[in-house]
């Protein structure tokens, strides 16, 4: 193949990228305080470096245009809207990663600051090249910049998430969702990159330097760049004095039950119920979350058909979340009582689905101080998409079965479960107002778990096996 000979003129830029100053760092620095200060530094300068990916791909594309590489033009603007947004994925990991930092060290550091902080000699480098290339003579050049930056996490993403695992424990990955998705997206991209350099090899040979040049000067700006961070990273933790209050672990409880004929309630679920409208009543967003007496209640008769998955922070309750099985003549669900009854049958026979083999995810609830870093609330979704994916068996990976909910359009929470990688209905093609929650929502919905995103899918075998689903799979458990 054409592009073998490429490989061959990239391998020493390859090998000095293995060997450079910010790769060894990380495999070599076990402090954690260290580790967490190169992540922070790595997702803030790094947006800068991502934000303008879509524009360098497209200017070097319409470029190609102008040369008669129309082919490449074409897979070049795919490229670009593959990878427009992406740096939003970079700021909020800084966020949780300012947050999880305040938690354990001091002085604390601020998320904002982190982003504005100026651009490192390895940003302005990687930054300038991207330029002259989409002004320069070598347009199409900008292939191979692309496939050089998409072949690292490849060659080494597995590891370097490993590494992070390794000194800074498995909720660590709660933090990463840049790192993490692109170690899977960027393996399709690469592919795809390879076959384009060999047909535009095979076309222009003579583009062979130029592409080499370009992947090259990429792979010494990357190097830079990491350099930057390591050694900022070491800037800050080197004063760093650890909190006297590392947050506890989480600990996790599954409740069910059947009201008795004295209609007594438990105190978990007074509990649950309380922590619910407090979060709900956001301030007085939702006034009808608070009673006149001036008491948190969210009183819904649908509890006492579901199971709870309740998170603990030693004794109290800090999130929850709850999960209910729809059948033939039971109560109606929270997206049913939204949409209506005709509406809500027409979506399940739209998608195929029978009502027996609905389930229903909703009143996905985190204490707000707990939602700094993500973990808690994305571990509430996965505890509860693996307890129903426990409950169902083998039918929650075909399409016979739907998973589903009714998420906030106002508070973000549809697009975190679209990143999760739910698909929004036909019915939420156009948002719908829900009045008794003072949002507008849409319907997020999942026929095949094989489809949601693999960090998701890893972080649902956590919580099956931290929930003690495989052992207990129908019982009531209670984990602490």
């Amino acid at each position: 193949m054409a592009v073998d000979a490429y490989d061959r003129l990239l391998a020493p830029a390859r090998e000095r990228f293995s060997t450079s100053v910010g790769v060894q760092a990380i495999q070599a620095n076990r402090d954690p305080a260290f580790m967490e200060a190169f992540l922070a530094h790595f997702c803030a300068l790094g947006s800068r470096m991502t934000e303008p990916v879509d524009r360098w791909i497209n200017v070097a594309a319409d470029r190609c245009v102008d040369l008669g590489l129309s082919e490449l033009a074409h897979g070049l603007h795919c490229h670009a809207r593959a990878e427009a947004g992406h740096h939003l994925m970079m700021i909020d990991d800084v966020n949780a990663l300012a947050a999880r930092w305040n938690a354990r060290y001091a002085p604390k550091v601020d998320a904002k600051t982190l982003l504005d902080q100026p651009p490192s000699p390895g940003v302005l480098q990687y930054c300038a090249l991207h330029e002259a290339n989409m002004d320069g003579d070598t347009p199409y050049a900008q292939l191979a910049i692309e496939h050089e930056i998409e072949l690292l996490p490849l060659r080494h993403g597995a590891l370097f998430i490993e590494r992070c695992v390794e000194v800074l424990g498995p909720d660590i990955l709660g933090c990463l969702s840049f790192v993490t998705d692109h170690v899977v997206l960027d393996a399709a991209h690469s592919e795809f990159n390879a076959r384009m350099l060999d047909r535009l090899l095979d076309r222009m040979p003579e583009s062979l330097p130029a592409l080499a040049a370009a992947g090259g000067a990429a792979l010494d700006a990357y190097a830079q760049f990491l350099a930057d961070c390591a050694r900022l990273a070491k800037r800050q933790s080197q004063w760093v004095k650890a909190s006297p209050e590392i947050p506890r672990p989480i600990s996790w409880r599954r409740r069910s039950l059947q009201q008795d004929d004295s209609g007594a309630v438990p105190d978990w679920l007074d509990e649950v119920r309380s922590l619910r409208a407090f979060v709900l009543f956001d301030d007085g967003r939702r006034p009808h979350f608070r009673t006149a007496a001036g008491h948190f209640a969210d009183a819904d008769p649908l509890d006492l058909n579901a199971e709870h998955i309740l998170a603990y922070d030693g004794e109290e309750l800090v999130g929850c979340i709850r999960t209910y099985r729809l059948r033939e003549n039971g109560p109606r669900c929270v997206t049913e009582q939204i949409l209506g009854a005709r509406p809500f049958a027409d979506l399940l026979d739209g998608l195929g689905v029978s009502r027996g083999n609905a389930v229903e995810i909703s009143r996905w609830i985190v204490r707000p101080e707990y939602r700094a870093n993500g973990r808690t609330g994305a571990q509430l979704a996965a505890a509860a998409a693996a307890a129903i994916v426990n409950a169902l068996g083998d039918r929650a990976r075909h399409r016979n079965t739907i998973v589903f909910c009714t998420a906030g359009i106002g508070d973000g929470q549809d697009l975190t479960l679209a990143r999760i990688g739910l698909g929004a209905a036909s019915v939420s093609s156009q948002a719908i107002r829900a009045d008794h929650y003072n949002d507008d929502v849409r319907v997020m919905y999942c026929t095949d778990i094989e489809r949601l995103n693999p960090r998701f899918r890893r972080l649902m075998e956590d919580m099956a096996e931290t929930l003690r689903l495989a052992a207990r799979p129908y019982e009531f458990a209670e984990v602490g």
